[in-house]
């Protein structure tokens, strides 16, 4: 079992400088205008020197924000909304009479504030927008016999500048909402394929391509990695000479999926092993302490790994097994009967140095069918999150015990469980490992057979 990796943080932030931009642009379009309106001919005749010096500040003001924002510099936002909402207040002011229809001009500044800094920063820039809307108004001097907009008509704006505000930023939060759920799928998905690329290198480096021919063996294997995690599943057909064939299915397991790196080591220990210790136990003393100086090494404690062998010995007619932690294999006698579990078991490797571990043996007939499987098959879960189970993987062996090859077999059993969980959960890599017998002269033959 493989954990899954934690989602890197802070990945695919987006800093964008491309709104300070659009309302730089906006900004140079108003003061253009502004130079051509018949409101700053009649200002500028009544306020001279002041407003054309405010102009040229108001546009060197923009200048310089907008080469700050073309060079991607940071810039404090809430300067440029209060220098926004200051600009269009001082021509509001010096417009004097007919100034009420330049109030639009504090939307496009609100509609920003609210992309930016969200329904607060909105709406604290429509309530700063009204008061200098409602100061700059009262004291901007009045020809004589021109009235000043009534309260009413301020008010009702005031409210509008406001509700849209609100409106304009909760439009703008729920966008963020989508960009970031956007992102976070992205992110999601760009792990996915990590570790698909991951596994797929694993696949072809670690795990054999194909089992070795058994002369007296039909054997097949089905894999498939979990959806959340990189594999840690492994398996593997070992000839040890003669007709002795060692078996084995193993569960690499460690923090944050970094288990898999220790997958080719393992693999290379396990195979030396198995080829010069003729006991089971013997050659998991051996890669049990190989393991466990490996983490301790590495100071990575928390990688363990379950591993279930079995040596064939279609000479000697046995099954020699040994089993650390990992799920118990399953022996279907071709003469009937009840199913043999093999439940003996020990410590998982890596943990403890110089464990120590037992094997047993059983007889092995011609016929037998040998099933090695990992907990991503019983721990399979259907859409109501129920498990598979023991019991529900041992009545689809039973179901199709009679398939015609121990390929077959396997791909009936794997099919179904795919099936299982095509609702549900499929929180490990499942891994199913099938074994028959199909030597005839399995066991010492008697002595009239012999010579």
């Amino acid at each position: 079992m493989s954990g899954a990796s934690p989602a890197p943080a802070g990945q695919f932030e987006v800093r964008s400088r491309n709104t300070e931009i659009a309302l730089a642009v906006f900004r140079t379009v108003f003061l253009l205008i502004v130079l051509f309106t018949p409101q700053f001919m009649q200002a500028r005749g009544m306020r001279g020197g002041l407003l054309v010096a405010v102009v040229i500040a108001a546009a060197c003001y923009n200048l310089a924000l907008f080469v700050v924002h073309v060079r991607g510099l940071d810039f404090p936002r809430f300067i440029i909304v209060i220098g926004d909402v200051s600009l269009v207040s001082l021509w509001i002011y010096f417009c004097g009479p007919g100034s009420e229809r330049f109030f639009v001009l504090y939307y496009a500044v609100v509609i920003v504030a609210g992309f930016w800094f969200g329904v607060v920063g909105a709406l604290l820039t429509a309530v700063f927008a009204s008061a200098e809307y409602v100061f700059a108004t009262t004291i901007s001097p009045l020809p004589a016999g021109v009235e000043r907009l009534s309260a009413g008509a301020a008010l009702l704006q005031v409210l509008f500048l406001i509700v849209t505000a609100g409106v304009v930023s909760i439009v703008a939060e729920a966008r963020e909402r989508e960009r970031e759920a956007l992102l976070s799928s992205r992110a999601t998905l760009q792990q996915h394929w990590q570790r698909i690329r991951i596994a797929q290198r694993v696949e072809s480096i670690v795990r054999p391509p194909r089992l070795p021919a058994a002369p007296g063996l039909d054997v097949a294997c089905r894999f498939r990695p979990a959806a959340t995690a990189e594999s840690g599943d492994y398996y593997d057909l070992i000839p040890l000479g003669g007709r002795r064939w060692g078996a084995c299915i193993a569960d690499v397991r460690g923090k944050y999926s970094l288990g898999i790196a220790y997958l080719p080591t393992f693999k290379t220990a396990l195979r030396f092993a198995a080829r010069h210790q003729q006991s089971p136990a013997a050659v998991f003393r051996e890669v049990n302490n190989l393991v466990e100086a490996e983490t301790a090494e590495r100071i990575d404690p928390e990688t363990f790994i379950s591993l279930c062998y079995a040596v064939l010995d279609l000479d000697a007619g046995t099954l020699r097994y040994a089993n650390a932690g990992h799920e118990p294999p399953i022996v279907i006698p071709a003469a009937g009967g009840e199913p043999a579990v093999l439940r003996g078991t020990g410590l998982v490797l890596g943990v403890l140095p110089e464990a120590t571990y037992k094997e047993g043996e059983i007889p092995l007939h011609a016929g037998d069918t040998v099933v090695l499987f990992t907990d991503g098959l019983t721990e399979a879960a259907d859409g109501q999150h129920r498990l598979l189970g023991r019991e529900g993987l041992m009545a689809q062996i039973r179901a199709h015990l009679q398939a015609a090859s121990a390929d077959a077999m396997a791909a009936r059993i794997f099919d179904y469980v795919n099936e299982y969980v095509e609702n549900g959960e499929r929180r490990d890599d499942m891994t199913l490992f099938v074994i028959r017998v199909t030597a005839s002269d399995v066991g010492p033959r008697r002595g009239g057979e012999e010579g």
